[in-house]
């Protein structure tokens, strides 16, 4: 009998061994399964619900961004696979929205790709934020806090098909985005006074493509940020994917393992179709003569290495956006450019106030090669992707399971943008996630909100 008992108490204490375990699986400890993610595509998908309560945001029905606020939410539960996981990334926007809400010391995944509102009391000032392809609002969770301290109402949206799972992008439309832009615009400008409009690449060129579809814009709009703004993919292959997109049965572009709870890493074609949509009509050919332009002072940061967005062509749309102003207008204007300043064009310099930093030895910068496109919102403090952040961005290399499995585990890489002269380096290359120049950015961004306000 007492032989029995032993057994039977060795079988309890397994199983609730094994149950703990399970129990703490969290947005860390998957990361070392990435190879297994990557095979099953485990987290690539959506999770399937029946019933209303999971239909898409309607936003020619909201009545409020608070309602919107809560319809998202509500759509992220049921369709993130990952939304209940626990994940101990505490930036201070958290914290604060911790409090707000009554949440949990420790967040959940829904909670930290949420779209969220950082309201002051009895302000007439506020600036919306919309993130990139793939992204979420986490990456404007450092810029949030800036934003905050500055005296400002502090929104963010989430565009259709983020923030759920990759396969979103299977079925996403442009216009859906376009949709949610102009609700998230308008509602802001309903409610305050002073309006400044933020956007990371695809969330700028959405920016631009509300403003420019207008004869005249609201006066209320004081400012825009512009970081890595999207106008022209780098590949030159990028057009082809509508036309990939269109063959049966060939949906990803890439396939990896999912594992970055803040942004999708596999990717369908279908998602470079509408962004290159998008882009078409903000700085296409034949969106030239129809688009319109508005004195509104802009303030811009972009990589020359910029290996998703081709920089050149950014800087082309920035100059015909200035030229729209006058000299007293353009000179409110900003460019914080990460590269040669003689590749600039000479009159873009003429139009508005460019500023290049220098890397000094011993600085965060001296060991980063080139500043990344997804790199330019992050704090070298952020607790995912900044300096100790455990995440690496290895998606460039999912194609080659070996020198993948290199950059996701040796204790020596380089970090930087995957230009071809950073891949054949020697070390594997980490893209890089932050922005070395964070600070100096945040000096120039204060002196731009004193100039336009």
């Amino acid at each position: 009998m007492q032989k029995v008992n032993r057994y039977a108490l060795l079988l309890l204490w397994l199983v609730s061994t094994l149950s703990f375990a399970q129990g703490q699986e969290n947005c860390l400890s998957i990361q070392a399964d990435y190879a297994a993610l990557i095979e099953s595509g485990k987290y690539r998908f959506s999770k399937e619900v029946a019933n209303e309560s999971s239909a898409s945001v309607n936003f020619k029905k909201l009545a409020s961004y608070q309602q919107y606020l809560t319809q998202t939410y509500q759509e992220i539960v049921n369709k993130n696979p990952k939304a209940s996981m626990p994940c101990p990334i505490v930036t201070d926007t958290y914290q604060q929205l911790a409090k707000q809400n009554q949440w949990s010391q420790t967040p959940q995944i829904s909670q930290l790709v949420a779209p969220f509102e950082l309201a002051q009391d009895h302000n007439d000032k506020a600036i919306l934020l919309i993130h990139g392809l793939t992204d979420s609002p986490f990456s404007f969770h450092d810029l949030s806090q800036f934003f905050y301290q500055q005296g400002f109402t502090v929104r963010t949206l989430l565009l259709p098909g983020h923030g759920m799972a990759p396969s979103e992008l299977l079925t996403a439309d442009y216009n859906e985005w376009q949709q949610a832009t102009k609700f998230a615009i308008e509602q802001t400008l309903n409610d305050y006074q002073q309006v400044y409009l933020g956007g990371l690449s695809t969330g700028g060129a959405l920016i631009f493509d509300y403003l420019m579809q207008k004869k005249h814009v609201d006066e209320k709009i004081k400012g825009l940020f512009m970081w890595s703004p999207a106008s022209k993919a780098k590949s030159d292959l990028a057009w082809l994917a509508k036309y990939i997109d269109a063959i049966p049965f060939v949906d990803w572009l890439d396939l990896d393992a999912d594992i970055d709870f803040a942004k999708y890493e596999s990717f369908p074609y279908n998602a470079a179709t509408q962004v290159d949509a998008i882009m078409n009509l903000v700085a296409g050919e034949q969106a030239l003569a129809s688009r319109k332009m508005h004195e509104i002072p802009v303030f811009v940061v972009a990589s020359e290495h910029d290996q998703t967005i081709d920089t050149e062509h950014t800087l082309q749309l920035i100059q015909q956006w200035q030229l729209a102003s006058p000299q007293e207008q353009m000179q409110k204007s900003v460019l914080i450019y990460y590269g040669n300043n003689n590749k600039l064009p000479k009159k873009l310099v003429k139009v508005m106030q460019v500023i290049v930093p220098e890397c000094s030895a011993e600085s965060l910068c001296d060991e980063i090669f080139d500043v990344a496109h997804i790199a330019t919102t992050n704090s070298p403090d952020n607790p995912h992707y900044g300096v100790n952040g455990q995440y690496r961005n290895c998606g460039h290399y999912v194609k080659d399971a070996a020198r993948y499995q290199a950059c996701k585990q040796n204790k020596q890489v380089i970090k930087g943008e995957v230009t071809t002269m950073n891949l054949n380096r020697e070390l594997p290359m980490q893209r890089l996630t932050y922005n070395p120049y964070y600070q100096e950015m945040l000096a120039a961004m204060t002196v731009f909100l004193k100039a336009t306000h």
